[in-house]
């Protein structure tokens, strides 16, 4: 894992690659993790870059059942293509008309949208 990485809340950590997310399940013994893409991830890596990383990380650690967190920032193509390609949950921060879409698209799919990523938070 990146030693640079913070978690961005108790639960939520920054994932680039398989071995950032390897290395953080290597030291934690909880199931169904989170880990968050950088902010606008689905524009700088791409969608399938995410979703491979999704397929390996489900291949490596079945039983640690870890989501990868797309944020596709207010790109509503991009969501759409997150959630098609197989990623379950996704972040969007774009307008409430697309994200009423998206969320219509997302049940259908199994999927969820967040609509704030934990390193844009604010800390009141």
């Amino acid at each position: 894992m990146n030693a640079k990485r913070k978690p961005l809340s108790m639960n939520a950590y920054t994932v680039e690659t398989f071995d950032d997310v390897a290395g953080r399940l290597s030291v934690a013994s909880d199931t169904g993790l989170r880990f968050w893409s950088p902010v606008d991830a689905a524009s700088i890596h791409g969608v399938l870059w995410f979703a491979e990383l999704q397929r390996q990380v489900t291949a490596a650690f079945p039983d640690r059942k870890a989501l990868i967190v797309l944020d596709c920032g207010d790109r509503g193509d991009l969501a759409h293509a997150a959630m098609c390609e197989g990623l379950r949950v996704i972040c969007f921060r774009g307008s409430s008309v697309m994200l009423e879409k998206l969320r219509s698209i997302a049940d259908q799919l199994g999927a969820t949208i967040e609509a704030q990523h934990p390193s844009l938070a604010r800390a009141d």
